[in-house]
């Protein structure tokens, strides 16, 4: 892995190293000012990658990238991979070791004096691949962890998903069953009334059939 050409510390608006990196919840990363920035310009709070639009106005920091970040840009300020040889500047002399304890680039007048007494130190070549060992861990851990947060996304979207298809299949039943119900009292009220009628017509008939027979004798 290239030190100076991680695609993965690089922010996809400024293109410089993440600065306070937030996490979207399409899963992308972004500057927190350059985010701000960019949805000043836009009517929607949408993703400046993807455009999906996010789901939170206050997206959280990843803490993850932003260690794995400001360890990069700590150690990219120490150690120059151009083959450029820097000078102490306490001594004018070239930066050749890396003191383990110090954890920063030293001369070697800077080894002999009292500060860095019993420290131990490092060529710088042999220093360099150890770091970028360390930065490829953690990027690995990083990608990882947001492959983890994609499946796990993933899943709740489905679940969502399967909640409201079986919600609305449930108020679609519901209204079916009402709609059956509401029909079968209608027959019943017609068939109801129309007995009741019938009846009464039946009675009715019966009582002037009677009438005529008393007016007969």
């Amino acid at each position: 892995m290239d030190l100076l050409s991680l695609e993965d510390l690089t922010c996809p608006v400024c293109c410089e190293v993440f600065s306070l990196p937030v996490l979207l919840s399409c899963g992308h990363n972004v500057c927190k000012e350059c985010l701000q920035q960019f949805w000043k310009t836009r009517t929607t709070q949408d993703c400046p990658v993807c455009k999906r639009r996010s789901s939170r106005n206050d997206p959280p920091c990843n803490l993850v990238l932003k260690n794995v970040c400001e360890f990069f840009t700590e150690k990219r300020s120490q150690i120059s991979s151009s083959g450029s040889e820097e000078v102490c500047s306490l001594h004018n002399e070239p930066l050749q070791l890396f003191c383990l304890e110090d954890k920063q680039l030293v001369c070697l007048v800077c080894r002999d004096s009292e500060k860095h007494a019993n420290h131990q130190f490092r060529p710088i070549k042999e220093i360099v691949p150890s770091y970028k060992d360390q930065l490829s861990r953690a990027l690995t851990s990083l990608q990882e962890k947001f492959e983890h947060t994609e499946r796990v996304k993933g899943e709740c979207d489905k679940a969502v998903q399967h909640i409201k298809s079986q919600a609305e299949n449930t108020e679609w039943q519901i209204k079916e069953e009402f709609k059956k119900l509401h029909q079968f009292l209608q027959d019943e009220e017609e068939a109801s009334i129309t007995a009741l009628r019938k009846e009464e017509e039946q009675k009715s008939q019966m009582m002037k059939e009677k009438l005529e027979e008393i007016y007969t004798f």
